[in-house]
């Protein structure tokens, strides 16, 4: 039965988009209240799926901040890869932050348990 919440709990999107690579980049948000209930990784896959199968990327990036560390652990689950973190290379609601890097590629997508 599903579960009725009285208005959209967060938000996930292609923020960013090279076409002359086709590689998308992927931003997403979710309040508090539903952290840890298997949403955010839920949309994750069902947004990596829909760039790789229906739109052509070849590789999709995302990407956080260190001190949210859940969020690195939704890329992980959705079988995403930290290629590293950026020093001083992003900024969001608590100011200028370090940014951790996460990708996957199409052929990894075909490897993945849930893909």
């Amino acid at each position: 039965m599903p579960v009725t919440i009285g208005g959209p709990i967060g938000s996930i999107a292609v923020v960013g988009y090279d076409s002359r690579l086709g590689q998308p980049e992927i931003g997403y948000c979710i309040g508090k209240k539903w952290w840890q209930q298997g949403y955010t990784s839920e949309a994750l896959n069902r947004v990596i799926d829909f760039l790789f199968d229906e739109a052509g990327a070849v590789r999709i990036a995302a990407r956080h901040d260190p001190r949210n560390p859940g969020s690195g652990a939704v890329m992980r689950k959705c079988g995403m890869t930290c290629e590293g973190t950026l020093r001083q290379a992003d900024r969001n609601n608590q100011g200028i932050c370090d940014a951790c890097i996460y990708s996957i590629l199409a052929e990894e997508r075909r490897k993945h348990p849930s893909g």
